[in-house]
């Protein structure tokens, strides 16, 4: 009678639960993800369809201006606008007055805080625009990294872990505890951003005292709407929220002066998608909460540090890949590579004949590379190796 009644109890709590939150039919999003990126399918008014970064730190629906131009959209009102994004310029964009209708998967929603920027500058070809969660107007959500979608007003069940988060009506903060190797605790909260692909503490640490003996690497990338962006990257002992705990999980710690990543009274860093993927995770922010559980990238030891720079693909850049990043205490760094150079070759193989995802997915530790360089009018070649420049257990 006992069991009967505590099963009863617990059913109708979850019933009720479910009932109070997901008032709506579950439906689906799918999405791609680059394991930097996030990007949905996605269509503005009656123009054609354009590939959107998914980004939860995003208080704005963005529309790139070279996407714009391509697809001969046209709004009514417009204004002039200065926003922070990551990197160390406030970024002048154009801000659309009207409300856009945004649908995707025979999933519609309207938009009352648009954007237009040139978004291919920094982050790339494939990116034709940004939408955050706030454009599903409170839809709770899950995102499932495993299954590569985006869930609307999904099923709970007794296998996710209920986490308390902050949210100030745009932007998600989970709290979370970072262990350092030296045994150094830091505790706060983190800006949820699946618009990055790295988890990063803000500029207040940049100079810390706790950071000076741990083995670190610095970098220098495009970074977000703000512009460049510097930091450097670390292992830590072990990353917690709740009950959950990744170790040797690698972060990185902003050195910039201006942006998001900054210092900020709200919160101390981002996460983002590469602790992100390591659960499946549901999402009610107007009711301050998150439900998570395991998958199966939880807790995978992560690689010792070899990829010494990103490329993209742009615009500008036609016939050649962008260094959009870049480790400077990489053997690639020392041999004379650098921020904003262009690739045109790689092992005496044109980029144009190169594909650049199944390039980067297929890089491995020490291998040995010849690249021709495009810097301003000139060219040089470099041959270099991808080093081993930071180890999980240094």
């Amino acid at each position: 009678m006992i069991k009967l009644f505590i099963l009863t109890f617990f059913s109708s709590l979850l019933l009720s639960c479910s009932k109070n939150i997901y008032t709506q039919k579950e439906k689906h999003i799918k999405f791609k993800n680059t394991g930097r990126h996030i990007s949905i399918s996605l269509k503005v008014n009656q123009y054609q369809k354009g590939n959107f970064y998914f980004d939860t730190a995003s208080g704005w629906f963005i529309i790139d201006s070279t996407f714009y131009k391509k697809k001969g959209m046209s709004f009514k009102h417009f204004s002039e606008s200065e926003n922070v994004g990551t990197g160390n310029n406030p970024a002048k964009m154009i801000r659309i007055l009207d409300t856009v209708k945004l649908s995707s998967y025979n999933n519609i929603f309207f938009s009352k805080y648009n954007m237009i920027h040139n978004l291919k500058k920094s982050a790339g070809n494939n990116i034709d625009g940004i939408v955050g969660f706030v454009n599903f107007e409170n839809t709770p959500f899950e995102l499932n990294y495993v299954t590569k979608k985006i869930i609307l007003n999904p099923k709970i069940n007794d296998s996710y872990q209920e986490i308390t988060i902050k949210f100030d009506g745009y932007y998600m903060y989970l709290p979370m505890e970072l262990i350092l190797n030296n045994g150094t605790i830091i505790k706060g909260d983190f800006l949820i951003d699946t618009g990055s692909y790295k988890t990063i503490l803000t500029s207040e640490f940049s100079e810390n005292t706790d950071f000076i003996n741990i083995k670190k690497v610095n970098y220098i990338n495009n970074g977000g709407v703000s512009g460049k962006h510097l930091g450097y990257s670390l292992f830590t002992a072990a990353v917690k929220t709740d009950k959950f705990e990744l170790v040797n999980h690698q972060i990185d710690v902003s050195k910039d002066s201006l942006g998001a990543l900054s210092r900020n009274k709200k919160y101390i860093g981002v996460i983002g998608n590469d602790l992100l993927k390591n659960f499946d995770i549901i999402f009610h922010p107007s009711q301050s909460k998150i439900w998570v559980k395991p998958n199966k990238n939880f807790n995978r030891l992560p690689a010792d540090l070899y990829k010494s720079f990103i490329l993209i693909e742009t615009t500008n850049t036609r016939n050649a890949w962008l260094v959009g990043s870049i480790y400077e205490d990489s053997d690639v760094y020392k041999k004379g590579l650098r921020h904003k150079d262009e690739i045109t070759e790689i092992n005496d193989t044109s980029v144009s004949r190169l594909e650049l995802e199944n390039f980067n997915q297929k890089l491995k530790p020490n291998q040995k590379l010849k690249l021709k360089i495009k810097r301003g009018n000139e060219y040089f070649e470099i041959n270099t190796c991808l080093d081993v420049f930071l180890k999980r257990n240094d």
